[in-house]
């Protein structure tokens, strides 16, 4: 007799743990993206982006028109670079900024985002409403915390459990 029989169907509890780890994992951009976004239009100065990213703790700006759609990204790397060979006080965040950065909308599968992360080499997307405002920016840290999570509730499970088979294949 085989093990699905023999467990009447019954998934065992620590699968069940599992599948409710696993039920409660974001899978959408939307669920992981930071909404509250600070912005800086591409006529600002490079000191802007500068003096932003010295008083807070994330590493990439969106560059926003004034009709709230996507100019562009600068990454704390962009002003490391340009601080090299330009003058804060008269080079502009446009001068700086990586015009058309890749975006994701909230729909955006998760497993899309880093796909596009791991396969351009980029740690944040700007999230586009469906008219194709800034909604939100969703980071390879957003990403990295949401996999902790993850793991943090798989290693709940006892050891002995974590390596569960398909029982029709034991």
């Amino acid at each position: 007799m085989s093990r699905a029989s023999q467990n009447h169907g019954r998934i065992p509890l620590n699968a069940k743990m599992l599948a409710q780890i696993i039920a409660h994992a974001p899978r959408r951009v939307g669920q992981l993206m930071t909404s509250e976004v600070v912005t800086l239009r591409p006529d600002e100065r490079l000191r802007q982006a500068i003096e932003l990213l010295a008083q807070n703790p994330f590493r990439h700006l969106l560059v926003a028109a004034t009709d709230g759609r996507i100019a562009g990204v600068i990454s704390d790397r962009d002003v490391l670079r340009a601080k090299a060979g330009c003058d804060a006080e008269t080079t502009l965040v446009c001068d700086v900024m990586t015009s058309e950065p890749l975006t994701v909308q909230p729909d955006t599968p998760l497993s899309d985002a880093v796909s596009m992360a791991l396969d351009y080499r980029v740690n944040c997307f700007p999230v586009l409403d469906p008219a194709g405002k800034i909604c939100g920016i969703l980071t390879t840290t957003d990403l990295m915390h949401a996999f902790q999570k993850l793991l943090l509730g798989i290693d709940q499970l006892p050891e002995t459990d974590r390596n569960i088979r398909n029982p029709d294949h034991s």
